[in-house]
């Protein structure tokens, strides 16, 4: 798994649906759905539900669980990034 599928995992679900997310990315639709689809054999359980609405982003259970593991990683990757001064030891 990399931080690149993640992040397009997190983008599908705050756009709410593939369109819109693939735009904001900057990737095509089928590329964002084939980064979702690298994503779950990565982890190996299925994140989205897939039915007569595809471009809808619909989470399962796990979906859910790890949709807020990620979103806590990806804050506090932005925070590491964001760090003005140096870390200080006593």
């Amino acid at each position: 798994m990399t931080l690149e599928l993640m992040n397009a995992f997190l983008s599908a679900v705050r756009s709410g649906n593939i369109p819109a997310a693939a735009g904001f990315l900057g990737i095509s639709q089928v590329c964002l759905s084939e980064r979702l689809q690298m994503l779950e054999n990565n982890i190996g359980f299925t994140l989205i539900q897939r039915g007569r609405s595809i471009r809808s982003v619909i989470l399962t259970e796990k979906g859910k669980q790890f949709y807020a593991l990620s979103a806590k990683i990806m804050a506090v990757l932005y925070e590491v990034e964001n760090i003005k001064s140096p870390l200080r030891q006593d």
